[in-house]
C-alpha cells in the first residue's frame, strides 16, 4: 500500500469508530458535571433534567458536582474528559466571563466545549439581610453612602458573573461594596439567611422561598424585564441603573463529540424541557426552559463571550 493512502485510511478508520460509537450511544451510565456545589442555582436546574434524560435514554444520568474556582475546575475537567458523550457540561454565562479575567482559565468556552442546548434563563437578584433595616434599593444605596465601611456582599464566587453584577451595580449606583465570594450558591445563601452576610448578589432561584417567608427581601432583578415569579420586585433597569445580567444554563460537551450523539443530545433536551413536570419544577425555582438549537446555544456563548470583554475593559473589571 503506498504511504501517501495511510493518513486517508487513518482518517476512514477514525470515522468508522466514531460512527459506530455514535449507532451504540448511549450504552453506560452519562454523567452531567456541574462546576458547582449541591444546592446552588444550576444543580437545582440540573438535577430534574437528569431524571428526565435517564428515562428518555434508559441509561442513568448522574449529576457530579465539581466546585470551586467560580467553576473552573468543573469547566477544566469537562473540557479535557473523553469526547464520547458521556461526559457532559452543565454551564452558565460565566463561561463568557471567565476568559477575559486574570489569571485567563486553562480552557477556551468557543473551542473546547460543543453547544448542546440552552437550559433555562433567569435573573440574579440583589437581595438583603433584614437585619440591614432597607427594604428598597434606593434605601440601600442612600445607605451605603453615609456608611464609612463598605457594605460586604456574597455571590458564588469570585470571577463569577454574580460578582461582575455586583461590581457593575456598585460602579453606576456610587454604593460602596466589598466582595465576599462563597465556593458556590448555596453556602452564600445559609450565610445570607443567618445574618453573616447581609447583602448578596445571587440566583433567584434558590432565594424565592426565603423571599416568600419575609426571611430575606429581594430588592431587584438584573434582567431587562420583571421575573414572572416575582412580578412585584423592579429592575435594576426600570430602577434608573442600567445593568442588565441574564444569567442562562446549558448543556455542552467536550469537543469533538461525534454530531450524531450532539444531535440526539440536542433532540432529548429539547423534549424534556417540554416535560409539563420539569416545566413545573422550573417555574417554581423562575427559571424560563428555553431549548432550541445547538446553533443558538452557539450564538449566545459567542456574543456574551463579545460582550464581556467589552465590559470588562471599560468598567475596569478584576475578578479580586
Amino acid at each position: 500500500m503506498s504511504r501517501a493512502l495511510l493518513p486517508l485510511l487513518a482518517g476512514c478508520l477514525a470515522l468508522s469508530a466514531f460512527a459506530a460509537a455514535a449507532q451504540d450511544w448511549p450504552s453506560k451510565p452519562i454523567r452531567i458535571v456541574v462546576p458547582f456545589p449541591s444546592g446552588g442555582t444550576t444543580d437545582t436546574a440540573v438535577r430534574p433534567l437528569a431524571e428526565r434524560l435517564s428515562q428518555q435514554l434508559g441509561v442513568s444520568v448522574v449529576v457530579e458536582n465539581k466546585p470551586g474556582a467560580a467553576g473552573r475546575i468543573g469547566y477544566d475537567f469537562a473540557a479535557k474528559a473523553a469526547p464520547d458523550g458521556y461526559t457532559l457540561l452543565a454551564g452558565t454565562d460565566s463561561l463568557g466571563l471567565q476568559p477575559h479575567l486574570d489569571p485567563p482559565p486553562n480552557y477556551d468556552p468557543i473551542r473546547d466545549f460543543a453547544p448542546i442546548a440552552q437550559l433555562s434563563s433567569q435573573p440574579l437578584v440583589i437581595a438583603v439581610h433584614p437585619s440591614l433595616g432597607v427594604t428598597t434599593l434606593q434605601q440601600l444605596v442612600e445607605l451605603g453612602r453615609t456608611k464609612q465601611e463598605p457594605i460586604g456582599y456574597a455571590t458564588s464566587g469570585i470571577g463569577s458573573s454574580q460578582n461582575f453584577a455586583g461590581e457593575w451595580f456598585a460602579r453606576v449606583s456610587g454604593l460602596k461594596m466589598l466582595h465576599v465570594p462563597y465556593r458556590g450558591g448555596g453556602q452564600a445563601v445559609n450565610d445570607l439567611l443567618a445574618g453573616q452576610v447581609q447583602l448578596a448578589v445571587l440566583g433567584i432561584a434558590p432565594l424565592i422561598p426565603y423571599q416568600k417567608a419575609g426571611r430575606i427581601r429581594i430588592l431587584a432583578v438584573t434582567t431587562a424585564e420583571r421575573s414572572p415569579a416575582l412580578p412585584d420586585v423592579p429592575t435594576l433597569k426600570e430602577l434608573g441603573y442600567d445593568v442588565v445580567v441574564d444569567q442562562w444554563m446549558a448543556l455542552l460537551a467536550p469537543a469533538k463529540v461525534p454530531p450524531a450523539i450532539l444531535d440526539r443530545l440536542n433532540a432529548e433536551t429539547n423534549t424534556a424541557l417540554r416535560d409539563p413536570r420539569l416545566r413545573e419544577i422550573y417555574a417554581g425555582v423562575a427559571m424560563r426552559p428555553v431549548g432550541g438549537t445547538a446553533q443558538d446555544l452557539g450564538a449566545l456563548l459567542r456574543s456574551d463571550y463579545r460582550r464581556f470583554g467589552t465590559l470588562t475593559k471599560e468598567l475596569g473589571f478584576k475578578a479580586e
